[in-house]
């Protein structure tokens, strides 16, 4: 509001798997007023999960993101897998329950990864929520579970990090799970990554001028000062522009679409 010099109001649409919120936005004049706070499911897995009324790259300009994760696997803290390669060697050996919000989320698409990358299968149970899991984990109703690395702060002496469901290390990792290894780091040349982040975007044609005003806007939101105002659950990655940004969604359909496909749910 006080870099626009203007309210900023809020509008909630809950609901229909993202669809009536993202097409709340294309239904309104291109003409900046309406900025749509695009996530995963909106921008990336419903699109590639079945036919949508709209394309995320073509009907929409994204001029900025902000909000990311990354994920971790988790056990119980009095668990008996002490390491990654503890786990390895159940999973290899047993059926292990494999505690995930829903299926086709970003928790659930770095398990199915973690699957096929070592040659394991789970039973996949979904929790709905990740606290959810991280309960169903702490109650014994599954045996390991897949939650955001900042999720260890909110359950950190009934929760233990196996590993980063990552390949490459960011500078946030070491907030909250200080020397827990990546993926790439216990085993190089696998495969796991995760495509977590939100942000805005306009309608397409909405004027450049109008564009370039949003994005002057967002610039404070990528300063030390505002950071360091955020709470511990919430990770950040500042990203700024309609190229970089764009940039950024071509790497989640990259990195998803031969998961969704792999799992039969890549919309064709």
């Amino acid at each position: 509001s006080a870099e626009l010099g203007g309210p900023v109001n809020g509008v909630n649409k809950p609901g229909g798997a993202h669809i009536p919120a993202t097409m709340s936005v294309l239904e309104e004049d291109a003409d900046g007023y309406t900025i749509f706070q695009w996530s995963p499911p909106s921008f990336m897995v419903v699109p590639l999960t079945r036919a949508v009324p709209y394309s995320p790259r073509e009907d929409f300009i994204p001029f900025y993101a902000g909000p990311t994760a990354s994920n971790a696997l988790y056990v119980r803290a009095d668990s008996p897998l002490q390491t990654f390669e503890d786990f390895l060697e159940a999973a290899r050996s047993e059926k292990l329950s494999m505690g995930v919000n829903n299926l086709g989320a970003p928790p659930n698409l770095s398990a199915v990864q973690l699957a096929s990358e070592f040659g394991l299968e789970f039973k996949t149970i979904a929790l709905k929520t990740v606290p959810a899991t991280m309960t169903g984990l702490i109650g014994g109703q599954v045996d390991v579970g897949v939650g955001q690395i900042a999720t260890i702060n909110a359950f950190k002496n009934e929760i233990r990090p196996l590993i980063i469901l990552d390949n490459n290390r960011q500078p946030y990792f070491e907030q909250h799970l200080p020397g827990v290894r990546t993926i790439g780091e216990a085993s190089p040349g696998k495969e796991a990554g995760v495509w977590v982040h939100g942000g805005w975007a306009v309608k397409a044609g909405t004027p450049q001028e109008i564009v370039d005003k949003l994005i002057a806007a967002t610039a404070v939101l990528g300063t030390e000062e505002f950071i360091s105002t955020l709470p511990p659950g919430i990770d950040w990655q500042f990203v700024h522009g309609p190229d970089d940004v764009g940039q950024l969604l071509q790497s989640g359909i990259d990195l998803y679409s031969p998961i969704l496909d792999g799992l039969g749910l890549l919309h064709k």
